[in-house]
């Protein structure tokens, strides 16, 4: 995997295994989610990687990556839910099994545009063997990666 990851406390680079590996041994929720936000000529993904611990609080880990405007919908929001099975795949190929889930988001309201590709992506990741939350129980996607881009 080519993703380069930083820590949101210090926005340092990390060597992302190493890290996990020492914080996996305590007992950590991990979430994976991604946003993206277009801003002039160029698309924004942010993926996250989140580790929460109800009592001791979490960790975020974020990789951030621009690429030309991505101009449909469809496609920008795509790789959104690509670039979190990228990382949750890449993880569990390390043996970093306790994925808690990929968190889209996307949203279950019709109005919403996200929503049409909402079956087809809960499909995608469940189908890969991983757990999906969407909003509102998304919150490393809808909170954690938001973050990152604005």
């Amino acid at each position: 995997m080519e993703k380069t990851f930083r820590s949101l406390s210090t926005h340092q680079e990390i060597d992302l295994l190493p890290y996990l590996q020492q914080k996996m041994e305590e007992p950590w929720d991990l979430y994976i989610g991604t946003d993206s936000q277009n801003i002039g000529n160029h698309t924004y993904y942010a993926t996250v990687i989140v580790l929460h611990n109800s009592s001791k609080g979490g960790h975020i880990l974020y990789c951030k990556e621009m690429e030309d405007r991505v101009l449909d919908t469809f496609t920008r929001l795509w790789k959104e839910v690509e670039n979190s099975i990228e990382v949750a795949i890449y993880l569990r190929s390390q043996h970093f099994e306790k994925i808690s889930s990929i968190d889209l988001d996307f949203n279950p309201d019709p109005k919403y545009q996200s929503n049409s590709l909402l079956r087809a992506a809960l499909g995608y990741v469940e189908a890969m063997g991983f757990k999906a939350r969407i909003k509102p129980y998304a919150a490393a996607a809808s909170c954690c990666a938001d973050y990152i881009l604005h």
